[in-house]
C-alpha cells in the first residue's frame, strides 16, 4: 500500500494497488482491514508477534512475500517454457541431445603422432614446443620420443 500511495508512476501505483487487493481476497479480507494491524491472524498476535517490533513483523511479511512472488516467477518460467516446447521451438536441441556425440575417427591419409613426431625431429630443425602443438602430444612425450633417438644413433 506504500508503494501505491507514494509511487510517481501511475502504472506502478494502479499494479500496486491491485497486488494489495488481490493479497487481500486471498485472506479473505477487505482492503481496510489487511492494511490495519488486525491484518495479522489471531494466532500470531499473542505470543511471539507481540514481543516483536513492528519493523520485524513488517520484515516478516515482506520476506513471506518475496518467497511466494519467486515461486510465482518460476511457476510463470515453467508454463512458458512448456508452451515453448508444444509449439516446436525447443524441438532442435531436444534433436541435438538425442543424437550421439560425434566419434573421432582418425584420417587415415595422417600419419600417427608418434611417427610424426619422429620423422620431425629427425628432419627439421623445429623448436619442441611447434612439435608438440603439430602433433597434439605432449612435450614429456617429445622429449622421450627426442632421447630415445639418440640412443639408437
Amino acid at each position: 500500500m506504500k508503494l501505491a500511495a507514494e509511487s510517481p508512476f501511475a502504472g506502478e501505483r494502479e499494479n500496486a494497488l491491485a497486488a494489495a487487493k488481490r493479497m487481500a481476497e486471498r485472506h479473505d479480507m477487505t482492503l481496510q482491514e489487511a492494511c490495519g494491524e488486525s491484518a495479522l491472524p489471531r494466532r500470531q498476535q499473542t505470543g511471539f508477534a507481540s514481543q516483536t517490533s513492528a519493523t520485524q513483523a513488517e520484515a516478516a511479511r515482506f520476506v513471506h512475500l518475496l518467497d511466494w512472488q519467486i515461486m510465482a516467477a518460476k511457476m510463470r518460467r515453467e508454463a512458458a517454457l512448456a508452451a515453448a516446447r508444444s509449439r516446436g521451438l525447443d524441438a532442435r536441441e531436444l534433436a541435438r541431445r538425442r543424437m550421439p556425440a560425434k566419434r573421432f575417427r582418425p584420417n587415415p591419409r595422417r600419419l600417427d603422432p608418434w611417427v610424426h613426431a619422429r620423422v620431425l625431429l629427425t628432419e627439421t630443425n623445429l623448436r619442441l614446443n611447434d612439435i608438440v602443438q603439430i602433433t597434439g602430444l605432449t612435450v614429456y612425450q617429445v622429449v622421450g620420443l627426442k632421447l630415445n633417438l639418440r640412443r639408437a644413433a
